[in-house]
């Protein structure tokens, strides 16, 4: 206004709402595209009633962005931005996942508006984020993916081609949520394989739903308890390739136990597949649905919740121990968790392998780190 300057828009009158875009030139002029919205920015002083023009730089989406997560807390709430008592609640943010760019733009801008928000009372903290985890890109042959580089992966066709359940599964087995990936490097051909053949667990399964795994095969039962109980862990950690992995792993315990193990019938080959299903449901959700239907449950697997891990499955009887002469693996002994450093000396330089490999070599010493590792060390002029 030229009488009264900057005015501020009376909060009865707020919001103000954009005009309609059809029909305005919105190339670049050096001015903002609304500057062209001639009947929306000729309006009257709300302070005098004289003629006024509004101000076409409008803040950054940025601005918006800055404090959204405190407006998801009270979406309804129409006379002001946020409920105060419902983000001392449950603000601030337990984690956040975003790009490395963030971190200058976005996560800069946040914790600015949270500290002033803080100051004027709204909030009881400084930092609007307790944890952050930056995820990596997905690159090919190297670098980003471009068109000027040619070396763009058509996420549709990867989609049409092996289904989003292996996509999604490539995606998490391929490193640590916090590392680029090359796609070139990946399979998703492998993943869709490896779906197909959890899958074909639940298929193959011949006992009972609600059937008392306590009778089941122990050796089995203990791959999947030990899966679960490491699981728990690395899902909360992010370590969802090493989850997978733990996955892959209880897969084939499972199918070796149906073709030459207790067989389909055995409780513990129906607990080891739900167990799969279960886990699976964190990455390639149609698959584990699919197996959970089969498997004969009603409900959605995504609502089961994981079963409580029983800790006397978790106890090893045996552990493998390795035995090297001069540091190269020569035999691997089963052997007690506590086993002594004495006994282990005894096991491995009583072992055939080892006797053979130190050929009548004089022993300088035995190094022992108890239960895992023994190495041999023989003097060099007899080898």
């Amino acid at each position: 206004c030229d009488a009264c300057g900057e005015v501020p828009v009376p909060d009865d009158q707020l919001p103000v709402k954009l005009p309609p875009t059809e029909g305005l030139d919105l190339k670049p002029k050096g001015q903002s595209p609304l500057a062209a919205a001639t009947d929306w920015v000729n309006t009257t002083c709300p302070k005098c009633g004289g003629a006024a023009l509004r101000d076409t730089d409008t803040m950054d989406t940025f601005v918006d962005s800055s404090w959204y997560f405190l407006r998801f807390l009270s979406p309804g709430k129409d006379d002001g931005p946020f409920d105060v008592d419902q983000a001392k609640k449950w603000a601030p943010v337990d984690q956040y996942v975003g790009g490395v760019t963030h971190a200058i733009l976005h996560l800069l801008y946040a914790r600015f508006f949270t500290k002033a928000l803080r100051d004027m009372g709204m909030v009881d903290f400084g930092e609007p984020f307790t944890a952050l985890l930056n995820q990596g890109m997905v690159q090919m042959d190297g670098s980003a993916m471009s068109k000027s580089r040619g070396n763009l992966v058509s996420l549709a066709a990867q989609l049409d081609e092996f289904g989003v359940d292996a996509i999604r599964l490539t995606m998490s087995f391929a490193g640590p949520p916090e590392d680029d990936i090359d796609w070139g490097d990946v399979s998703p051909a492998g993943s869709a394989k490896f779906l197909a053949r959890a899958w074909r667990l639940a298929r193959d399964v011949a006992s009972e739903p609600g059937v008392d795994p306590v009778e089941g095969d122990r050796d089995l039962r203990a791959v999947t308890h030990r899966t679960l109980a490491d699981a728990a862990e690395l899902v909360e950690s992010f370590r969802f390739n090493v989850v997978v992995a733990r996955v892959m792993e209880l897969v084939n315990a499972t199918r070796k136990a149906i073709d030459t193990g207790p067989g389909a019938t055995d409780p513990a080959v129906r607990e080891a597949a739900e167990v799969v299903a279960t886990l699976l449901s964190l990455f390639a959700p149609y698959c584990a649905e699919d197996m959970w239907s089969m498997l004969g449950h009603e409900d959605l697997v995504a609502l089961s919740g994981l079963p409580e891990v029983d800790d006397a499955l978790l106890v090893q009887e045996t552990v493998t121990c390795v035995v090297q002469v001069m540091g190269k693996v020569r035999d691997r002994l089963e052997v007690s968790p506590d086993a002594t450093e004495e006994q282990l000396r005894e096991f491995a330089l009583a072992s055939p392998n080892v006797q053979r490999a130190m050929d009548g070599a004089a022993v300088r010493t035995v190094i022992v780190r108890p239960p895992g590792l023994v190495n041999v060390v023989v003097s060099k002029e007899a080898l």
